[in-house]
């Protein structure tokens, strides 16, 4: 250990001079230009080290900060590009990296990089995992084909609902009853095993004891103690009463004697049971304890039988969690393997694994030599696992730089470990800190240096790895310009009082009226005057709840606002007003019509749904499932919307923007999940009420859409905030409490283990309490910093006066603030909430700009997008006339029954595509749902002759290059289904895939010009056989009505009149291409079947 770890200091970071060597770590302050310097950092790894742009890794923790850090590294490969060729630009960094090295090898740098633009490695930790487990699958011992499982709540549900059948169900009654007094419920147990498979350990599972479940005897045990401790606790009861009762004069004269006996105990003596508890609840007070010694002794006595019952009745509690962890995990990990699926979590602990086994030095060569630079950006949000991943694949041999401002580490919840932060910070080679804030005004900086400026700012209580407040500065010539309040500089930070906590939105409200309509305030930037306006607001909460009451209250007064937070729109209201909709649809009844009528969607009254005429409204209905039957959910809902004007109700309706934006996005995602998983109406209800429910869901298309872009105020809880500014922000909620009664989990890291532990919180032990609430001390004092360093020009602060707040972790930095004056920050700010009128923004005439003709037309004339059905030239089909009647009724259903034409094609992939090869159990129901939806009521005929169609197909025999096997012999878990593609395909001439024809094989192109772009397409079928991999297209061309016409000469010439033959060549190179990807050591000669 280097002997000056503790005591280094930061170097002040430049990213146009920083050596591009070694192990690397920048402490970045909220708003020192992050993305801005990785950025000039890749450019520079480009231009001075010559590193291809496709072997830097940049990793980020948010599909956003993906987006925006690949558009940054975007824009400056161009404009470096422009300074190569000798054009301006106006950033000065770019133009000096690029003008000090010689001009030919930076332009040859910079054009190979523009190139491969598409290839630049920026992923999310996940991306990056299953990118790696999936490229190096044989060093990472992965199985092929495994699929991600975005959605495991329907299995932990499952696994769930089975641990309480098997082994809940039989606990005596008595038993059992008294397990659920004390919190124990099948949602608990759900919490707690998700959160231990998650990685928050319970905290008393022992994984090194196999854990049983409890015999019958053993439950009766249990509960043979907890009656005998109920009797004990009944007697010693009894004996107090009867003592009070015995000395109940005496009682009285002591309690006489003493004026708060007298006024606080006196008039309860007359009830024993009343007197108890009010000695129970007064025990600490001095003259309690000197009144009452013996009441006191013998309340002590039921204290510790009490005790001992919730010790016992918490054991079996424990036990029972401890079972439940080991038997539905076993259950959930038994479901994955078994159809080779992953989560989120196994992505990480999977290379986690593969990395730090034995011989793991063949991966580590293989990520060093695709991966020569390594950028980790929001550092501070990384856990254990995450950093010893890049550790041990990058610390050596790369050039690795970690990046993040551990005072923003505020996601301890999801296991974002500061002391991971520590290790890495006390294992790099150099660390160096960013101080130069270009988000904020001079004077707002300065204010926030005197507001941090306090002893221990981050509450580390002076542990040697800590967490310092270091003072940040304005850059020269700043443009931020000021908000002005009677032609001055505004007080950067106001500290407001709030007197009541219920009045707080209120106060908040008068304080924004105030900002939007007196004239006084103003910024001011490069000279220029302007009003505030809403958008320039943004107001930090802590839960969805205080922004849904605060908007309530701006929009009674007129002044627009947003909700931008990552609720889920599935768990939206709206949400279950669809459910009662579609159940209503399917269903139809007067009862579930008025359900689903009786909803803010149209507006309607009980007493107006009273009066509608049931005839006509069922009639209704049944034509909006004809619509969903024959043109899918997306049509019958749009009918409903025109046919009971929601779209105008909802214009009326106070939150009307936020429904219409909430019903428009679940109609999608009906759609789309219909549409993709083929689910039936049925199908459809229960995905909706899962999602309801709770359902894990990833992707933004989950998250609920901001409603407008207008002229709005912002409100955002502050974990929603990080990265974000905004002119003006208001801070109510900033009086956090370290403990909350109405908390019952509890988790933190454990500081002799590194681990995270979770349990209730009365099952912590003393040691433990008091850690967990240290470290809900440390990430409240920096979700203070983060809300405070959203601002720009000046941040409201709120202060509840309620003494329950007295101890918050923001009452530390006002204490501080008060002992010292300072012109930056005023204190006991008050503005009344009074008759607020309604907010009316002002309107100016807008000058209308002509905007000049712009030519859209593209230079890349022959780039597109390609596929075969664009490529392929054929010749016209040849109908042949029917014949007479097969010999038997299998060959008539084929040839004659069977109507030709795409809706039977349709439906036959629709069965392979759903069925086990191997595995008939489920052909009939598979077959079942292809009639209903595509040859409704012909399951008489259709179901026999098609369960032989697919015995037939599926064992007939497959002969290739002297190897014969049949579709029933591969593995289902080695197989993948519509395996849509996408290549790049680089400038070529069309016409030259004919000269890949031979003899008996015709190739026919149409004849374009020169072409390049993207060629997609969608294999049927993509399965690994006896180690070799294969392609397969369903085809079910009509040729002929006797097996004659189906010979291999006459298969062959379909095969040339459709082309199929440069379908195969292109899915066989997508294929090729796909398992390169995958597998390095992959020959196409060998390990290719066809």
């Amino acid at each position: 250990m280097p002997e000056d770890l503790f005591t280094r200091q930061f170097k002040d970071f430049d990213a146009s001079t920083v050596a591009l060597k070694g192990s690397n770590l920048i402490e970045a302050s909220a708003g020192t230009g992050k993305t801005y310097s990785i950025a000039i950092l890749v450019l520079r790894m480009v231009v001075e080290q010559k590193i291809p742009i496709q072997n830097i890794l940049m990793v980020t923790f948010t599909k956003a900060a993906v987006a925006e850090l690949e558009e940054r590294v975007r824009k400056f490969m161009r404009l470096a590009h422009k300074v190569a060729k000798g054009e301006e630009i106006s950033d000065k960094t770019i133009t000096d990296i690029v003008k000090n090295i010689e001009s030919y090898e930076v332009l040859k740098s910079l054009e190979r990089a523009i190139l491969f633009l598409d290839e630049t490695s920026i992923l999310t930790i996940h991306s990056f995992c299953q990118q790696t487990l999936n490229q190096f699958a044989f060093e990472t011992q992965q199985l092929f084909g495994v699929d991600l499982l975005p959605d495991a709540q329907n299995i932990m549900v499952d696994e769930v609902n089975k641990f309480w059948r098997k082994n809940i169900t039989n606990i005596p009654l008595d038993l059992l009853a008294l397990l659920i007094q004390n919190g124990f419920s099948r949602s608990k147990i759900t919490s707690i095993v998700k959160e231990h498979l998650s990685g928050k350990k319970y905290l008393f599972f022992d994984e090194s004891k196999s854990n049983s479940c409890l015999s019958e005897e053993q439950y009766q045990s249990y509960l043979e103690q907890i009656i005998k401790n109920e009797d004990d606790y009944k007697t010693e009861y009894q004996e107090l009463t009867t003592y009070i009762n015995n000395n109940l004069d005496e009682l009285k004269n002591i309690s006489e004697g003493n004026g708060y006996a007298r006024k606080g105990i006196l008039p309860f003596l007359d009830n024993p049971e009343n007197f108890i508890e009010v000695i129970k609840s007064k025990k600490t007070a001095s003259y309690v304890q000197k009144l009452y010694p013996e009441i006191l002794e013998k309340i002590d006595v039921l204290s510790e039988i009490e005790q001992e019952k919730i010790k016992i009745v918490s054991q079996l509690i424990s036990d029972l969690y401890c079972y439940a962890i080991q038997e539905i995990g076993n259950g959930i990990n038994f479901y994955k393997t078994r159809y080779n699926q992953i989560n989120y979590d196994d992505l990480i602990t999977k290379l986690h694994r593969a990395l730090h086994k034995e011989n793991n030095e063949k991966l580590i060569k293989c990520l060093q030599e695709k991966y020569q630079a390594v950028f980790i950006d929001e550092f501070q949000d990384t856990d254990k696992l995450q950093y010893e991943i890049f550790d041990k694949a990058f610390a050596n041999n790369c050039t690795l730089f970690y990046i993040g401002d551990p005072k923003q580490s505020i996601y301890a919840w999801r296991k974002a470990d500061i002391f991971t932060y520590f290790k890495a910070k006390n294992a790099v080679g150099e660390f160096y800190s960013m101080n130069q804030n270009y988000r904020s005004s001079k004077s707002f900086i300065n204010a926030m240096n005197e507001f941090f400026n306090i002893p221990d700012t981050f509450y580390f209580e002076g542990e040697p790895n800590s967490i310092d407040y270091i003072p940040v500065i304005s850059p020269k010539n700043s443009t931020k310009g000021n908000l002005l309040y009677q032609n001055k500089i505004a007080v950067p930070i106001s500290i407001c009082q709030a007197s009541k906590g219920e009045d707080l939105n209120n106060f908040v409200v008068a304080q924004i009226m105030d900002l939007l309509t007196n004239p006084n305030y103003q910024i001011e930037i490069n000279s220029k005057k302007r009003p505030i306006v809403p958008k320039d607001i943004g107001v930090l909460i802590r839960s969805k709840r205080q922004g849904k009451e605060l908007k309530q209250i701006l929009s009674q007064f007129g002044i627009p606002s947003i909700t931008i937070d990552d609720s889920k729109v599935l768990q939206s209201p709206v949400a279950n007003h669809l459910l009662y909709l579609l159940q209503a649809f399917l269903n139809i009844s007067i009862s579930a019509i008025n359900k689903a009528l009786l909803s803010p969607l149209t507006g309607f009254t009980e007493e107006q749904i009273l009066h509608f005429n049931d005839e006509l409204i069922v009639e209704q209905f049944k034509k909006y499932k004809e619509t969903w039957d024959k043109n899918g959910i997306y049509s019958a809902i749009n009918e409903w919307i025109i046919d009971f004007n929601v779209l105008k109700n909802l214009q009326k309706t106070a939150n009307g923007e936020r429904l219409n934006t909430n019903l428009f996005q679940l109609i999608e995602l009906l759609h789309k999940n219909q549409s993709k998983k083929s689910l039936n109406n049925l199908e459809l209800i229960s995905w909706l009420q899962r999602g309801i429910e709770g359902m894990e869901t990833e992707g933004d298309e989950y998250q609920q859409r901001i409603e407008s872009d207008e002229d709005a105020i912002k409100i955002i809880t502050i974990h929603s905030s990080k990265g974000l500014e905004y002119n003006i922000v208001f801070a109510p909620y900033l009086d956090l409490l370290t403990d909350q009664k109405h908390i019952e989990n509890s988790s933190f890291r454990d500081k002799k283990t590194g681990s995270y532990l979770s349990a209730e919180k009365t099952q912590l032990n003393d040691e433990q309490l008091e850690e967990w609430k240290k470290q809900n001390e440390q990430e409240n004092r920096r979700l203070i910093y983060v809300a405070i360093t959203r601002a720009v020009y000046k941040c409201f602060i709120y202060n509840n006066q309620a003494s329950y707040y007295s101890g918050s972790s923001l009452a530390s930095f006002i204490k501080e603030v008060q002992s010292y004056p300072t012109e930056l920050i005023e204190m006991n700010r008050t503005l009344e909430f009074d008759e607020v009128v309604a907010y009316k923004p002002q309107k100016k005439g807008k000058k209308v700009k002509i905007i000049p003709f712009v030519d859209f037309s593209l230079n890349e004339e022959n780039w597109r997008r390609m596929s075969y059905t664009m490529l392929r030239s054929e010749h016209p089909s040849q109908i042949k006339p029917k014949t007479q009647e097969a010999e038997n009724d299998y060959d008539n259903f084929i040839f004659l029954t069977l109507r030709k034409g795409a809706k039977t094609g349709n439906m036959l992939h629709y069965i392979l595509e759903n069925i086990s090869f191997n595995d008939e159990s489920r052909w009939n129901t598979e077959i079942k749902n292809a009639i209903d939806r595509f040859v409704p009521n012909q399951h008489e005929v259709y179901g026999p002759m098609l369960y032989q169609l697919l015995q037939n197909v599926l064992n007939a025999p497959i002969n290739i290059d002297g190897q014969t096997f049949s579709l029933a012999n591969v593995n289902p878990y080695k197989c993948i289904n519509e395996f849509e593609f996408d290549f790049n395909v680089q400038n070529f001439q069309p016409q030259s895939l004919s000269a890949l024809a031979t003899e008996n094989q015709e190739i026919n192109v149409r004849i374009f010009n020169e072409l390049e772009g993207m060629m997609n397409g969608k294999i049927d079928l993509f399965f690994e056989h006896e180690n070799k991999f294969y392609v397969l297209d369903w085809k079910s061309n009509y040729l002929g009505d006797t097996l004659e016409d189906y010979t291999s000469e006459k298969l062959n010439d379909s095969m040339n009149q459709n082309n199929y033959h440069l379908q195969y060549l292109i899915y066989t190179m997508a294929a090729k291409k796909y398992i390169k990807s995958r597998q390095s050591n992959f020959y196409y000669d060998k390990d290719f079947g066809g």
